[in-house]
């Protein structure tokens, strides 16, 4: 209950009587409030003044839109805890080969970032220049030798310390293993503004991990991957020379591809191998898709 002071009283008075009666327009109460409206209505770009219940703001129907509610319906921005555990144990040093991080991700949620690209800009005629038009573009990395990354991240936190002008999208980790591989990027990059000191660093996924993940399976180090050991069977079985094909895991490559040839090759016999022997690895789907990267290591 508020006191009403004699002052108080009078305005409200004043104010009552200013009010327009019930029903009228605003140029039966006040005639130049109306002309004001009719003239800001002119200026309004032609889909404002024309707009319709039935379509948006651009002028676009409503008709055959879906409305989808999120599928992460309680998250809260934070890292989910299977993938924070994931990224503590990656950063104390306990899972070098990545291979419990990639279990993590599957069907975890990660935060895509998306940033506005204007499409088509105008100049006022006061001389201001704007956007007329943007489109929402997903951002990617390209490194100096052209290969380009999908950066994406656990949280809203470290999206935020990366670019606060980007909007995090959450999808599942597949959807966007997918999308990186339908825009050309050969890794994912986890958290990329993770500081590189000695308690972390961004995260790179390479291409084995980035096709295990946009195809839905799990991901097991090239090494010891029994799809991998079997085409390299396959691989020595059809190039006349090789002996014996093994993948190790590699010091500066993903793998290092152990080879034993039949003995008695002269230098030009053990070229014209490897040639032969680089053109089927090149060809083969499996090698392309679950290695990264080989170095060949001659061996006997």
């Amino acid at each position: 209950m508020t006191r009403e002071t004699p002052e108080s009283s009078q305005a409200a008075e004043s104010s009552q009587s200013s009010r327009p009666r019930a029903g009228a327009v605003p140029s039966e109460s006040d005639p130049a409030r109306g002309d004001r409206a009719a003239a800001v209505r002119r200026t309004l770009p032609a889909h404002f003044r024309d707009k319709s219940a039935l379509a948006d703001t651009a002028g676009v129907s409503w008709a055959g839109r879906d409305y989808a509610t999120s599928p992460f319906p309680g998250d809260d921005g934070s890292a989910p805890a299977p993938l924070a555990a994931a990224l503590a144990d990656v950063r104390a040093g306990h899972d070098a080969d990545l291979r419990r991080l990639a279990a993590a991700l599957r069907g975890t949620r990660l935060l895509v970032p998306i940033m506005a690209e204007a499409t088509e800009k105008g100049t006022t005629a006061h001389g201001l220049t704007g956007d007329n038009g943007a489109d929402m573009a997903m951002v990617m990395i390209r490194g100096a030798d052209g290969s380009s990354a999908l950066p994406l991240f656990s949280s809203v936190a470290e999206l935020a310390a990366w670019r606060r002008d980007a909007r995090p999208v959450p999808v599942v980790a597949e959807q966007a293993a997918q999308a990186a591989v339908q825009e050309g990027c050969t890794a994912l990059l986890l958290d990329p503004a993770t500081p590189r000191d000695a308690s972390g660093a961004p995260i790179v996924l390479q291409r084995s991990i980035l096709w295990a993940l946009a195809q839905g399976r799990a991901w097991t180090p090239p090494a010891v991957d029994p799809e991998v050991v079997a085409e390299l069977s396959r691989i020595t079985a059809l190039v006349p020379g090789v002996l014996d094909l093994e993948a190790r895991p590699g010091s500066v490559r993903e793998v290092d591809l152990a080879v034993r040839l039949h003995g008695g090759l002269d230098a030009d016999g053990v070229r014209a191998v490897v040639a032969r022997l680089s053109e089927a690895l090149g060809a083969s789907a499996i090698v392309a898709e679950r290695i990264t990267s080989l170095k060949l290591v001659l061996e006997g």
